[in-house]
């Protein structure tokens, strides 16, 4: 018996020959994070940031100048992300599965802190205050 029939068989380093088991939908649709997508949609998102990210700069371009769409769109874009609805080039955002309830806990404590503190008012105030 030949020693080379004993010998383990070593993925090949071509990523066409891998088995699937190496080289699956996960490795292979790896993209845009999740993460940032999130944290950006959830800090900048009214200047478009989070488009612009996971390249939709025509709506990017108008998110930014429209300030999210006074808010709304904004808004709708968070849910959006936070859904696992966005994607960068049709292939879903990596790291979706492991960080989506960090995102929903996250934003959702944010929101009662915002509310809280009256956020809402001050900003408003602020806003109307002549400089």
């Amino acid at each position: 018996m030949p020693v080379s029939s004993l010998a383990p068989e070593l993925p090949s380093s071509d990523p066409r020959q891998r088995p699937d088991s190496v080289n699956g939908p996960a490795q292979e649709h790896a993209n845009r994070s999740f993460f940032v997508t999130w944290i950006l949609s959830l800090t900048l998102g009214f200047l478009g940031a989070d488009r612009f990210y996971t390249g939709r700069f025509a709506t990017g371009g108008l998110k930014l100048l429209t300030l999210g769409g006074l808010g709304l769109w904004w808004i709708v874009d968070l849910v959006i992300v936070m859904a696992g609805g966005l994607r960068y080039s049709d292939r879903p955002l990596s790291g979706y599965d492991s960080s989506k309830e960090i995102a929903w806990i996250a934003t959702g404590l944010l929101l009662i802190i915002g509310y809280s503190l009256r956020l809402d008012q001050v900003i408003a105030g602020l806003l109307t205050q002549p400089f």
